[in-house]
């Protein structure tokens, strides 16, 4: 069945492909959504067949057969080959950069392609069509692939934070784990490499959750936990613990 490769990230296809910790994806293994999923459901609504596109191409997102292309060193479109390279070999950003003659490589590091199943077949304009190697998502679909991907990410690594806080303050003790410790568990956990850069961004995401989205939520600070009313009763700890 064809896949399409999508630019995202490295820490984000790292963590898709980590998502069972009992099956760790390859990075030419493609991704599967369930048909039940906000993801498939884009997949089904915006795939096109590229060889009926009049849109220049895209280096967000390849089809199949301009992957092929891509790995033997091809112009997407095909033709004489343009960079020679071991075509058993993942294709990195980097290279994807120079067979399009890019000269902007800084972000080589940083950003990876996402391998996706397609769905078998789509509906177009009440008539199913079987999809092939040469269809791939518009733009809009793009777009909005790479948005829901990003969300799931980050619902994440927010419920990661809200269940290390659910943890250090259960069955009558605390742990007293520092933040970046969090952190480093989660990279860890999704196969994410722990750069200081990475876990600066992870903050952000945590830090404006809570201060925008989810403001009642801040009441998850000690602090803002050390004041009771009349209301309420005092429970004593066992134990403190220390990380």
């Amino acid at each position: 069945m064809p896949n399409i490769y999508l630019r995202l990230p490295t820490s984000r296809c790292q963590f898709f492909r980590n998502r069972d910790p009992k099956h760790v994806l390859a990075k030419d293994e493609p991704l599967v959504f369930s048909v039940y999923t906000h993801e498939h459901f884009i997949l089904r609504h915006y795939l096109t067949n590229t060889t009926e596109q009049s849109r220049s191409l895209d280096p967000q997102c390849f089809s199949h057969q301009q992957w092929r292309n891509m790995m033997a060193g091809r112009h997407p479109n095909g033709g004489a080959s343009i960079l020679i390279r071991d075509n058993q070999n993942y294709l990195s950003f980097d290279e994807v950069q120079r067979i399009f003659g890019y000269r902007d490589y800084n972000k080589s590091e940083d950003m990876d392609y996402l391998c996706i199943r397609l769905p078998y077949e789509v509906e177009v304009v009440d008539v199913v069509k079987q999809v092939t190697s040469t269809w791939n998502l518009t733009k809009e679909g793009v777009w909005q692939l790479k948005a829901a991907l990003n969300n799931e990410f980050k619902r994440s690594l927010i419920e990661w934070a809200m269940s290390t806080f659910d943890y250090c303050t259960s069955n009558n003790r605390i742990i007293c784990r520092k933040h970046v410790a969090m952190l480093e568990r989660f990279l860890m956990r999704y196969g994410i490499d722990p750069t200081e850069q990475e876990k600066s961004n992870m903050r952000r995401v945590i830090d404006r959750w809570f201060a925008t989205e989810n403001k009642n939520f801040k009441a998850y600070s000690c602090a803002d936990m050390q004041f009771i009313d009349e209301s309420e009763r005092t429970v004593s700890f066992e134990r403190i613990e220390w990380e």
